[in-house]
């Protein structure tokens, strides 16, 4: 009787010890999210530019930083942003039209991110997809470079005769 209930005791902790938590509730170790691009970002038929948005970690939830766009017909970048880690994701905050927005980066099952954030409209969640490379982030560094970059030189100016045309001869 004694090693029946001694041996139900054991199989007691045993079943509590088992892969059935929440990932997010064991730490550290519960939840990963792979390094790599992961964006939504496609033309936007409406106004002939990009929507969506773009986070690059390079180390996963590792990082010590992120890079960041938001495309709503043009895309705005801002410098890699220093990251915080969270019970189930990592965070960051930019700057956008005024305000410090934090932006909230979990994962969203194999391949995948959830990025939430308020833009002065209500909490929105985007699922962004793992993606081969950048597109939001290289528009908008391209923008920024045409911003900052010189004119181009001018095209040269056809040559315009400074006299005037020559008269008809009076001989036929």
């Amino acid at each position: 009787m004694r090693t029946a209930v001694l041996l139900g005791l054991v199989l007691l902790f045993a079943a509590g010890c088992g892969e059935k938590s929440d990932p997010a509730e064991t730490g550290k170790d519960g939840w990963r999210i792979p390094a790599g691009v992961y964006g939504n970002v496609v033309p936007d038929a409406e106004n002939g530019g990009l929507r969506g948005m773009e986070v690059v970690l390079d180390r996963g939830d590792e990082s010590a930083r992120a890079d960041f766009a938001r495309c709503e017909g043009r895309c705005e970048a801002g410098a890699k942003r220093p990251l915080r880690r969270g019970l189930n994701g990592v965070s960051f905050a930019i700057e956008h039209e005024g305000r410090t927005i934090d932006i909230l980066v979990g994962p969203a099952g194999p391949g995948a991110v959830e990025v939430s954030a308020d833009w002065g409209r209500g909490l929105e969640s985007h699922r962004l997809p793992k993606i081969v490379r950048e597109a939001g982030l290289a528009a908008a560094r391209q923008a920024a470079e045409d911003a900052v970059a010189p004119d181009a030189p001018a095209p040269p100016m056809p040559v315009v005769p400074s006299s005037p045309p020559p008269l008809p001869s009076p001989t036929p």
